[in-house]
């Protein structure tokens, strides 16, 4: 293997390998990378660590894959003659982390927003078309075993499926090298923490604690009420489903502001027909945001959320001249995007 060569095996794994020094780290991609690319490549471009990027195209949360993954690891490892090993993933990449580490007890792991179980409600996986299996481990089951190398779990506390994931590993008997690392962020944790500096820093020694970096940002999270981030999510897998939910017993569950809570009330206002309590709760929400240094720099994807269901509430409302203002303000506040600016002048 070389670096200049990307190989993609008969079980539709594609993998490229750069030998360096004798740590190595294992880069699961996420979901929706193209063959022929890795994710997270240009991250660790700079990085002098031995380097094996892994990828399935086909978004099958890496399933089946184990015995060609570890095959896969070993060689690679003896080319490298690798004394520390690190296995590492966001969201696909993170569950495929995970379950490989299992496997590998004395590696170490960085795992940033994992689904719980593969296919089951409200997950990534599932929303990608893919179905639970009975059979299958989840995250519990896989972080009990006992392990030496440490493992962390990044946990988003404002995305109510992760950070139900976070409440269920907090409520199992683990192992004692499993870290929960519980932040202020959306599902799009990597890149939020990639966006101030905080992942180049972690990853250029994987000497740096990644809790207390994000602790020196206001991130971190700590004490944790998870049974109210559980009832958070179980609230989102039972709205999914059809149920009514009351939106000020959703704002009761947490003291702060938390943006998918405040999401999914105001959805929930929506759909009993309280569209102005919607619009209301998404315009105290954006200005939360604005006030707050950890929540305006959340990713931008996700923070071009709020205004775009505001619009659009508004629109519903028939206050189009409103629904223009905030656009505008948007299109200031996202000049790259677009769509904002169209909207602002009614063009769209």
């Amino acid at each position: 293997m070389t670096a200049s060569l990307t190989e993609v095996t008969a079980d539709g794994l594609a993998h490229r390998f750069r030998l360096a020094s004798d740590t190595l780290v294992v880069v699961f991609s996420q979901v929706r990378v193209p063959a022929g690319k890795f994710g997270l490549e240009r991250l660790f471009a700079g990085t002098t660590h031995s380097l094996l990027l892994v990828n399935e195209p086909v978004n099958g949360w890496y399933r089946g894959r184990e015995a060609a993954i570890d095959a896969l690891i070993g060689e690679v490892a003896s080319a490298a003659g690798a004394a520390r090993l690190v296995f590492y993933g966001s969201s696909m990449g993170a569950f495929a982390a995970a379950a490989t580490a299992v496997r590998h007890p004395k590696a170490e792991l960085y795992a940033f927003a994992p689904d719980f179980r593969i296919g089951e409600p409200g997950s990534q996986s599932a929303a990608t078309g893919l179905v639970a299996r009975p059979d299958e481990a989840d995250l519990g089951r896989l972080f009990a075993t006992p392990r030496r190398g440490k493992a962390r779990v990044i946990v988003p506390l404002y995305d109510p499926y992760d950070a139900g994931v976070g409440a269920r590993l907090a409520a199992r008997p683990l192992a004692e090298a499993v870290e929960l690392v519980p932040l202020r962020s959306s599902h799009e944790v990597h890149d939020h923490l990639y966006s101030l500096n905080i992942i180049r820093k972690v990853v250029a020694t994987f000497r740096r604690d990644i809790a207390a970096e994000a602790a020196a940002r206001g991130l971190l999270v700590r004490p944790v009420d998870w049974p109210a981030h559980a009832r958070l999510a179980a609230a989102r897998v039972a709205f999914d489903a059809g149920a009514t939910i009351d939106p000020d017993a959703l704002l009761g569950l947490l003291p702060e502001v938390n943006p998918g809570l405040t999401l999914l009330a105001a959805e929930a206002a929506e759909r009993a027909g309280t569209i102005g309590r919607a619009a209301a709760l998404l315009a105290g929400l954006d200005a939360a945001i604005a006030a707050d240094r950890v929540l305006s720099g959340l990713a931008k994807r996700y923070l071009k959320d709020v205004p775009r269901r505001r619009i659009r509430l508004l629109n519903d409302m028939g206050e189009v001249a409103e629904a223009r203002r905030i656009a505008a303000e948007a299109a200031a506040r996202f000049p790259t995007d677009e769509g904002f600016a169209a909207l602002a002048k009614g063009s769209i």
